[in-house]
């Protein structure tokens, strides 16, 4: 009976200390404890040319307000340009370890002799997150994540945060732990979502190496799944759900712009969702008057996560 009521006493505390953590960081950033914060956040920037156009009309349209670049993508260096013309924007680092498209391949920034596990025999990153939860190692995923950021700052930019292609940092316990370790030397906001709160409660993560007050955890992190039909106005349903349904705290949208053209219909050839025309419905909403004007309609605040990593670290 002790260990039971010493175990709900755990669980409150848990519950409580996020609680407070939550409406500190409203409060830091100036909003009041029930507000509804959105960071519309577009993943993939890099990744290729149409990708990289796409994301920068959006921003400079004000269609995001945060987005995170692909490092070991081919088309790194245009982001590298577009960033030091305009060194205001939110963008991060989506520290990649899966390389998913059938003909259009990426390694690692690292040696290939370092980070064997997270590779196949090609020498490419393997194409779904299930060989990373079954091969990777702890330290040489560490390794890669590592020189990720190293090259990003070699280049010239400050990312604002970390967050993750296809949640693969997120496969096991000791990649998360990695996930973790690299935002924490760095100083820099890892995106987490609360879901993930019973993995560090329960002692699979060691905290010895973490600050455990600098993680943040989103309290709902939306995105399109592939169980829709890929057309404009099951779109526009979905996103219109999104912002209803955002609640007070701080939320991620996450999407993924890209113009449907030669390149990109190549590139995710036989891979429809997240494809070239799931890309650009996507751009399509973010421009429309009918979600903007549900936006504002909502009360949600926008916010960016340099905002947040000065909260969390200034």
């Amino acid at each position: 009976m002790k260990i039971k009521y010493l175990f709900y006493l755990f669980i409150f505390f848990l519950v409580y200390t996020s609680h407070c953590q939550e409406n500190n960081i409203l409060e830091k950033l100036g909003f009041e404890k029930d507000s509804k914060l959105l960071i519309i956040h577009n993943d993939d920037i890099g990744m290729s040319q149409s990708v990289n156009s796409a994301s920068f009309d959006a921003f400079d349209k004000g269609y995001i307000n945060s987005g995170s670049v692909m490092v070991p993508c081919p088309w790194f260096l245009e982001v590298v340009q577009y960033s030091k013309k305009n060194p205001n924007l939110d963008i991060g680092i989506h520290l990649t370890l899966t390389s998913e498209w059938k003909n259009y391949k990426w390694g690692g920034v690292s040696s290939s002799d370092k980070i064997k596990s997270i590779l196949d025999d090609k020498g490419h990153f393997y194409p779904e997150v299930s060989y990373v939860q079954k091969n990777a190692k702890y330290n040489e995923v560490k390794i890669e994540l590592e020189a990720q950021i190293n090259y990003f700052l070699s280049n010239g930019l400050i990312p604002t945060h970390l967050d993750t292609h296809m949640g693969a940092v997120r496969a096991t316990p000791k990649t998360l732990q990695a996930y973790l370790e690299v935002g924490n030397k760095f100083q820099l906001p890892v995106q987490i979502s609360e879901d993930y709160k019973s993995i560090l409660d329960n002692k699979l993560i060691d905290f010895t190496r973490i600050d455990k007050s600098k993680i943040l955890f989103v309290k709902k992190i939306y995105g399109k799944q592939d169980d829709t039909p890929i057309n404009y106005e099951e779109w526009m349903i979905f996103y219109k759900k999104v912002l209803d349904d955002i609640k007070p705290g701080l939320n991620v949208l996450l999407v993924h712009v890209g113009y449907d053209n030669d390149e990109l219909k190549a590139i995710t050839v036989d891979h429809p969702h997240w494809g070239s025309k799931w890309r650009e419905l996507d751009f399509k909403i973010l421009e429309s008057q009918e979600f903007r004007k549900r936006l504002k309609n909502r009360n949600i605040e926008l916010v960016t996560w340099n905002q947040i990593k000065k909260v969390l670290y200034d």
